[in-house]
């Protein structure tokens, strides 16, 4: 798998990780009968302008993600998108909206992490990241195609995956928060984003179904992985309790209770 698979994950993480226990501990009232929880330095409107960063990146991810014909710039651009999404928990940050970060986290971290995989071994067999070289691959390499398909379903936020559970704990906890119209913002951008995921199904599965090219033939270890990646995706869609639970136990954790 190519570094830029693990960096686009990993130092996410660890970035937002320390974001969320920056503000959390520095921040904010533990008091949870306060109405609002950004009470330190108040005359910075902090919740503000995270909510405005949070807008800002997701819809620029998602508008230059739109003009890319490099299968792995899309997904570098969607990342940034989905780095917006996890900025709608922060502004949040009460209970609900930690929680939502965290299984947001986790579920990015599969469905990115395989998107990533089975673009580098595609890549790997026909020598481009470019969308016209996926032309067909559905029919040359059934299982890459449909696991390819499985992860970008997950990433636009739509069931039976695991990202649309992060999803609907996100939306959920900003909708919670009275924050409707940033909902609407969320949702109408992951409507752009099923767009130009579009363009890499319609590729493998639409056209080229006449292709004459070679199947691709690839090892069973990267087999292997490309499942292991593939079936929690599904799995954790279908069912989330131990998700969710996981979540909420990293949630008293992080505020020391």
């Amino acid at each position: 798998v190519s570094i830029t698979a693990y960096l686009s994950v990993a130092s996410k993480a660890a970035g937002f990780a320390a974001l969320m226990r920056f503000i959390y501990v520095g921040f904010i009232n533990f008091d949870q009968s306060t109405s609002s929880v950004y009470n330190m330095l108040a005359i910075v409107d902090w919740k503000f302008l995270i909510t405005v960063l949070s807008v800002i990146t997701m819809t620029i991810g998602n508008l230059v993600a739109l003009w890319q014909n490099n299968v792995k710039r899309i997904l570098a651009y969607s990342g940034i998108a989905h780095a917006g999404y996890l900025l709608m928990g922060v502004v949040v940050m009460n209970q609900a909206g930690i929680i939502a970060v965290l299984i947001y986290f986790a579920s990015y971290l599969i469905m990115n992490f395989g998107a990533f995989y089975v673009v580098q071994m595609i890549a790997d067999k026909v020598g481009s990241e470019e969308l016209d070289e996926y032309v067909g691959i559905g029919y040359r390499a059934p299982a890459l195609g449909t696991t390819l398909t499985i992860f970008l379903i997950s990433l636009t936020g739509l069931p039976p995956t695991v990202g649309f559970i992060g999803k609907f704990y996100l939306f959920a906890a900003v909708l919670d928060s009275g924050l409707i119209w940033l909902a609407v913002v969320g949702v109408l951008n992951s409507v752009v984003s099923l767009y130009y995921y579009s363009k890499i199904f319609r590729n493998m599965w639409v056209r080229g179904v006449d292709s004459e090219n070679p199947n691709i033939k690839y090892s069973i270890g990267a087999q292997v992985l490309m499942y292991a990646l593939a079936v929690p995706t599904i799995f954790y869609g279908l069912y989330a309790t131990p998700l969710v639970a996981w979540a909420e136990s990293s949630f008293k954790m992080l505020i020391g209770r």
